[in-house]
């Protein structure tokens, strides 16, 4: 017998919590809000303060928020990245030389990508990037797909693939 839609079990996860750089500013997590995202924004927590990577990507993994920022540097540098990935961090980097409220967008364009990889992530660390790419006629699409996962990380690092960083 088939159930009513109304009687099926949930399976949903629940709605992520989103971090986003001091880079990013106070526009970009506005347009989030107003989009209905659930957004904690860095100046809430660290004022106007510039403190390292490594502070804020641990404070937003230990809140279990799942990181935004606008800085490429961060998934070249061994120590932040090990800080990601040993405090179980999720992290989005959104990319390309784009005003605020452009960056919001390509955000919110790619969400459907994004949410499918906080699914599959099922709570381990990860590294990601959201950007346009042209699609076949040129036309620029957004995308999000993922640079490195915690199974990724740890793999390379036992075989000496990754070097260790120096605190």
């Amino acid at each position: 017998m088939k159930r009513q839609s109304g009687t099926k079990p949930s399976h949903s996860l629940p709605e992520p919590t989103f971090f986003t750089d001091r880079d990013l500013g106070k526009i970009f997590p506005r347009i989030l809000r107003e989009n209905g995202l659930t957004v904690e924004r860095y100046c809430d927590h660290f004022q106007e303060k510039n403190v390292a990577d490594t502070e804020w990507l641990t404070f937003a993994a230990r809140n279990q928020w799942i990181a935004i920022s606008h800085d490429d540097n961060i998934r070249r540098d061994p120590i932040t990245v090990t800080t990601v990935m040993e405090e179980s961090g999720r992290l989005f980097i959104v990319r390309g030389v784009l005003s605020s409220p452009e960056l919001a967008g390509l955000f919110l364009g790619a969400f459907q990508a994004v949410r499918n990889i906080i699914a599959r992530s099922r709570g381990q660390a990860f590294i990601a990037v959201v950007r346009r790419r042209a699609s076949p006629g040129g036309i620029m699409r957004p995308e999000a797909h993922v640079m490195l996962t915690s199974k990724k990380w740890k793999s390379a690092r036992r075989s000496g693939r990754v070097r260790k960083p120096h605190r």
